[in-house]
């Protein structure tokens, strides 16, 4: 099933619960995050309106956001794991945000984190395109990635979807 994530097909949107990608998602890596000692705890707005989205793709942009958090924790930790209605710029939005108690990113490495080939993993592996290739799928359905950290205070990743 996670190959059929990261498989690049024919690009499908359509109409889809966003509470459904987070769910199968979670299905897939909850093994993972509980043998890395962490303690997930997932938040889902039962009344969260459908949202346009290519779901396979949406499933890569949380996955590449929990790896990401998990490589945040070495040690274990809290991972969240949120949807919720936003609101801002006079319009409602479907957010969807990862937030870990991990190690953090620099206000410097903040502005880079989303170009090709940026990694702060150095030689413990990373190739620097899970945050590119997220942020690119993000903006192609009209939305945008927020990131919010300090370094040794772990970090809060949104993806805001307009409705």
């Amino acid at each position: 099933r996670l190959l059929d994530f990261s498989r690049q097909g024919e690009r499908v949107r359509a109409s889809a619960d966003l509470n459904e990608v987070v769910n199968d998602v979670i299905a897939l890596t909850r093994h993972l995050i509980q043998t890395n000692n962490v303690v997930l705890i997932v938040e889902l707005e039962s009344t969260l309106p459908w949202v346009s989205i290519d779901s396979n793709q949406m499933k890569q942009v949380l996955l590449n956001l929990i790896h990401n958090a998990l490589q945040a924790m070495p040690q274990g930790g809290e991972m969240h794991v949120r949807t919720f209605l936003g609101r801002r710029e006079g319009r409602e939005w479907t957010v969807m945000s990862v937030q870990d108690t991990g190690t953090g990113i620099s206000t410097e490495d903040q502005s880079k984190i989303f170009e090709p080939f940026f990694t702060t993993k150095g030689q413990r592996g990373g190739t620097g395109l899970g945050l590119s290739v997220t942020y690119s799928i993000v903006a192609d359905h009209g939305g945008t990635i927020e990131v919010m950290s300090q370094a040794g205070q772990g970090s809060v990743f949104e993806v805001w979807l307009p409705l």
